[in-house]
């Protein structure tokens, strides 16, 4: 039975995906959608980890089996259907998300690493988007979020060929921000986390907006952007209480307030 465990540590939650068989197939799906949404209602929490079960795969995708002896992949719905935001197609998650991706991320299993803010890749995972081989061009934001990631002519050898390239060539091409052995992947994943958590949440999900809305903007219009949200958060209590601590020499306590 697919499930997405959930487990809590501080103001860090841990989402990790149990698919059908140890390639966790079917995981990004609605289960996986009301648990990020548990996490971006609870206010405690203040950054998210993604990762898969097992050592063997994040999640390898849908399963192509089952959509083969269906003959059909994807949902039985029209293109004309009013679509529900998730993460997956443009949802606004306020909150980071950190992938730490053990094993294979193909096909939705990649989109939903692209889809995170941070990528942690253990040392044998490897990462592919290959609808294009089934003759199905792909779609759940790959052909727009990998070439905003990664330079265009290898994004494009990615979307063109359906490939799996290592982890190594993905750090090269920068889809991923840190390679480490399996062992080391969620306390890698989990020490950036709680790095991210230490800061004050309302500051943390402002540089958040501005970072995705300016790759919409021109030069001009971020920077304006970012002198009205800067000159609303240095009105907030956090950023009082930030620069109290630092006065005082002491690590501050933000509320997100």
């Amino acid at each position: 039975m697919e499930q997405v465990h959930y487990e809590v540590r501080g103001h860090v939650v841990i989402m990790t995906l149990e698919g059908e068989n140890d390639l966790n197939l079917g995981m990004v799906s609605g289960s996986l959608h009301e648990r990020i949404a548990e996490y971006l209602q609870d206010d405690n929490l203040r950054c998210g980890v993604i990762t898969g079960a097992g050592t063997r795969a994040f999640s390898a995708g849908g399963n192509l089996k089952s959509a083969a002896e269906s003959g059909r992949v994807g949902g039985a719905g029209s293109v004309w259907d009013p679509s529900t935001l998730t993460l997956i197609n443009g949802l606004d998650i306020r909150k980071p998300l950190i992938a730490a991706v053990n094993g294979f991320a193909v096909g939705a299993g990649c989109m939903l690493a692209l889809a995170c803010d941070i990528r942690v890749a253990s040392d044998n995972a490897e990462f592919g988007i290959p609808e294009i081989k089934l003759g199905i061009p792909s779609g759940m934001g790959a052909p727009q979020r990998l070439p905003r990631l990664i330079p265009f002519g290898a994004a494009m050898e990615m979307l063109l060929t359906g490939d799996r390239i290592k982890a190594d060539q993905a750090l090269q091409w920068g889809l991923v921000n840190r390679v480490v052995p399996q062992s080391e992947l969620l306390g890698t994943a989990l020490e950036i986390a709680n790095r991210i958590a230490a800061n004050a949440p309302m500051a943390v999900r402002t540089m958040k907006e501005l970072a995705y809305r300016s790759r919409e903007m021109s030069f001009a219009e971020g920077i304006r952007m970012s002198e009205l949200m800067g000159y609303i958060g240095r009105g907030t209590e956090d950023a009082k209480e930030g620069l109290r601590a630092f006065a005082e020499k002491r690590k501050p306590e933000f509320e997100g307030r």
